[in-house]
């Protein structure tokens, strides 16, 4: 899946100020336009795979408040958004290379940090698109992971010395401690 970048949305902002900002997840789900922009988070990424590659990024995740009751109203401008963006990068320098998430949640779904996959003018809109992630294994040819597998087989308990109880002198059993 094609991911995008903090250019990415920058180059857009300066293209089209007068344009509303609106975000879509899901199926065709749309955050409420009175939303609020909470946060914005920079994270540096360090990551060894199971293959014992390390890598590393950062990602520049915007946090977006949707309130519990929709209002009949217009979503900010991209001009509204730059004078946040103004205040932020007072305070923090972001990478034009880092990926932007959008964190959101509400009351049917979950928070969690979504990709952006498009950023589209529409209308009177820039419609960003929120696209879920997936868990991938990066090593698979050094790991032996088949690269189209999907799902893990069933994890099965086994019979361990850490997970299994262990008698004391007095035929007491202990529960296990590392499980």
């Amino acid at each position: 899946m094609k991911t995008l970048t903090w250019k990415d949305f920058k180059t857009n902002l300066d293209l089209y100020p007068e344009l509303h900002l609106e975000f879509e997840y899901g199926k065709n789900q749309t955050i409420f336009p009175n939303y609020h922009i909470t946060e914005f988070k920079l994270a540096n990424i360090q990551s060894v795979d199971c293959g014992g590659k390390s890598d590393s990024w950062t990602e520049i995740i915007l946090q977006v408040l949707e309130p519990k009751v929709e209002k009949d109203t217009d979503s900010m401008t991209l001009a509204k958004v730059s004078s946040i963006l103004k205040k932020v990068t007072t305070s923090m320098v972001i990478p034009e290379d880092a990926t932007l998430r959008i964190e959101f949640g509400n009351e049917e779904t979950a928070m969690r940090q979504y990709f952006v996959s498009e950023m589209q003018p529409k209308d009177r809109s820039l419609l960003i698109q929120l696209k879920d992630g997936k868990t991938e294994c990066k090593a698979n040819i050094s790991c032996g992971l088949p690269k189209d597998i999907v799902t893990f087989p069933k994890l099965e308990k086994t019979n361990t010395s850490c997970c299994t109880p262990k008698e004391t002198t007095e035929n007491v059993i202990e529960p296990a401690s590392c499980c």
